[in-house]
């Protein structure tokens, strides 16, 4: 799993289509039912979720392998003076002194683990830092939007002070997705710097998850899709809660 060395220097000008709003709105009721105020974001990225998330009163921690990610995300925090602490950790093996009301993922990161193995360690992990009854909520990118928007294709853009080049490379029988991104950012005037990164995803179905997170001491409470229709959605958002 790649740590977003180079890719943290355009992430939120790529995710910008994600609306961190909308998708916390989509979750928040069963928050409040279950009473939740600490929460635990795993692959926080530059903390985009924890932010809103802390704006609406909860107590937010994040987590992320990248350091800078994390940079990114304690810029922000500090011009702001947001009180969110940050922790560089695997999410496969991370061990905090703490327990949570609930703990996210959201913006695939689930989808970096690419063995079966890794997403049990995940969960494992999940469910030992939860308190009883205590809500996982995580989304994953489909492989839908693997095969049909994605998968073998190249984006590009280009700002003022920086481009990125991004190509997918897809696997429709492993469900793995390779992507290169070249990233372009200015140094001096009209001087930019080329840096490469390599990245691998993995789509699951949804009833492996599902299944999954049953084994794993997990009560499905909602499943549902970006779109309407589940089946035509770029990602799945599953919330499950821990049996106690």
């Amino acid at each position: 799993m790649k740590s977003y060395k180079n890719l943290s220097e355009i992430y939120d000008q790529y995710m910008g289509d994600y609306d961190y709003n909308s998708v916390i709105n989509s979750f928040e009721e069963i928050l409040k039912e279950n009473k939740v105020r600490n929460i635990l974001d795993l692959a926080c990225g530059t903390g985009n979720a924890a932010i809103e998330l802390y704006k609406r009163g909860y107590i937010v921690t994040g987590i992320d392998l990248s350091e800078e990610m994390l940079m990114k995300a304690n810029e922000k925090t500090l011009e702001k003076n947001y009180k969110i602490k940050f922790m560089s950790a695997d999410m496969r093996s991370f061990n905090v002194k703490s327990k949570f009301d609930a703990i996210i993922s959201l913006t695939d990161g689930l989808n970096y683990m690419i063995d079966k193995e890794d997403l049990e360690k995940v969960f494992e992990r999940v469910h030992h830092h939860l308190n009883g009854g205590g809500i996982f909520i995580f989304d994953m990118s489909t492989i839908y939007k693997f095969e049909n928007i994605i998968g073998n294709s190249t984006f590009a853009e280009n700002d003022e002070d920086s481009s990125y080049i991004w190509e997918n490379y897809y696997d429709e029988e492993k469900q793995i997705l390779e992507f290169d991104v070249t990233v372009f950012t200015e140094v001096e005037n009209n001087l930019f710097e080329r840096k490469m990164e390599s990245h691998i995803q993995r789509g699951y179905k949804e009833s492996f998850i599902r299944n999954l997170l049953i084994q794993s001491g997990f009560e499905i409470i909602k499943v549902y899709g970006s779109k309407k229709n589940i089946k035509e959605s770029d990602r799945i958002f599953y919330i499950a809660k821990k049996n106690i």
